[in-house]
């Protein structure tokens, strides 16, 4: 097997040191159009523990090649060809391979966290073995694109496609799969949690056991997969597919249903807890509750419970929210215009097409006896098209968080971590970004 097997029906060429260079320099060249520059063809190369870290490999010819345990972090392989390639335990961190030709390749163990593989082709492959001895045909080998134990955490495979035999038990974790074609896919047991596959075909594939926490699956073809023992908790779906989930064998936490009284007593009681410093009354905890379109205009939640609630279109203006835990919200179109929010956990939250104008996500300084100051963290939060005119985001950590298409004009971002943060489409005019840490930040203007 050519990609990761045993058989070898001829030798792969290993080029020395210098060699190597040269084709390396004469490419550097083709991709500028320089005089004499050549265009890298490394097929059927043995490039195993090479270092590509951070080089431009756009366009090459790598189809067959070895490159297991390859440096390639942060390396450009647009348009490559690694048709059939092996890239097991390959280091490809950062690596930008967007529309490369990845059919048949191997990618076991491989790291691609925060990789760029936008439309690339993960088909299946087949290899043609001649004998040229005997001038003929040897045999056909069919070949799968194969992340087994891949780590792929924060990478972009949005509008990829996959062949039905392609394999995965990989990690996934708030990689962006949007529109991607992965139509008989087998994802058993494969980490999907926080991913974004809004408009996925997943329709026939093998998903049992796979962990969707917080994933986005809105628009999702889920026809005919098999979703036996896949975990759905806090997953965002279509209110159609929620209610088939359990039939299909998925599993997925119901929310708590209030009512108007008891929301009503829930609220007074933590009011209580809030004056007394916890002595009377009870912390308000609606974690995965069912909140959708409440209006609570003012409401007194600061130090509240809200994992995994549903606060769809929820009314809470000018509300006192300091410290609460949203994590895994649903807070899509919520109006949160002027709340207080200083110090919250938001991670991984769903807020898209949000009304955050004027929000608070400043830190909460001096607190308790110790004085303790708390950070607003936002890290994966999903901001799409929400509207942050204005917010105070200082310090807030936003380590992964999309803002595509967010309306922030004049907002503070002031030593903000945009770490890994996504702002394709965003409106910044007049926002402050003075002393943020934006490694590998998507789309922010520079300076």
């Amino acid at each position: 097997m050519v990609a990761g097997g045993s058989k070898s029906y001829f030798q792969w060429k290993r080029l020395n040191g210098a060699d190597l260079a040269r084709v390396l320099e004469l490419h550097d060249h083709f991709l500028v159009r320089r005089s004499g520059g050549t265009r890298a063809s490394l097929g059927w190369h043995d490039l195993s523990d090479s270092d590509f870290a951070h080089r431009n490999l756009s366009d090459a010819d790598l189809t067959g090649a070895r490159l297991q345990r390859a440096r390639m972090e942060g390396v450009k392989l647009r348009l490559a060809v690694l048709y059939a390639a092996d890239l097991r335990l390959a280091d490809l961190n950062n690596a930008d391979l967007t529309r490369a030709d990845l059919r048949g390749a191997s990618f076991r163990g491989a790291e691609l966290n925060r990789a760029v593989l936008v439309m690339a082709d993960m088909r299946d492959a087949s290899v043609a073995h001649f004998d040229k001895a005997a001038a003929q045909l040897q045999s056909t080998e069919a070949l799968r694109t194969d992340f087994s134990g891949a780590e792929a955490r924060g990478s972009d495979f949005s509008h990829a496609q996959v062949g039905s035999d392609f394999v995965t038990h990989a990690d996934f974790t708030d990689a962006g799969l949007r529109g991607a074609n992965l139509q008989s896919a087998d994802l058993r047991n494969a980490v999907f949690t926080g991913a974004a596959l809004d408009g996925a075909n997943l329709s026939n594939a093998r998903l049992s056991g796979a962990v969707f926490h917080g994933a986005v699956l809105t628009g999702v073809n889920l026809r005919g997969a098999d979703l036996e023992g896949a975990d759905l908790t806090d997953a965002i779906v279509d209110p159609a597919a929620a209610t088939a989930l359990a039939g299909w064998g998925a599993l997925r936490k119901q929310l708590c249903i209030a009512s108007d009284a008891e929301v009503s007593a829930t609220l007074a009681q933590h009011q209580r807890w809030l004056d007394s410093n916890g002595k009377q009354g009870e912390r308000a905890i609606f974690a995965r509750t069912d909140l959708n379109g409440r209006l609570l205009p003012a409401a007194q939640l600061a130090l509240a419970i809200l994992k995994g609630a549903n606060l769809q279109g929820a009314v809470l203006t000018r509300a006192s929210l300091a410290m609460c835990d949203f994590s895994l919200a649903d807070l899509r179109r919520a109006v949160l215009t002027g709340a207080d929010l200083r110090g919250a956990m938001l991670q991984r939250a769903h807020l898209n097409e949000a009304q955050l104008a004027g929000v608070n996500f400043a830190p909460l300084r001096g607190v308790g006896e110790a004085q303790r100051d708390y950070f607003t963290k936002l890290e994966r939060a999903k901001l799409t098209r929400a509207n942050l005119a204005g917010a105070d985001l200082r310090q807030a950590d936003l380590t992964g968080a999309d803002f595509s298409g967010a309306d922030l004009t004049g907002a503070d971002l002031r030593n903000a971590i945009l770490d890994d943060a996504d702002f394709t489409g965003a409106q910044l005019s007049g926002a402050r970004l003075d002393g943020v840490s934006a490694n590998r930040a998507k789309a922010l203007p520079a300076g």
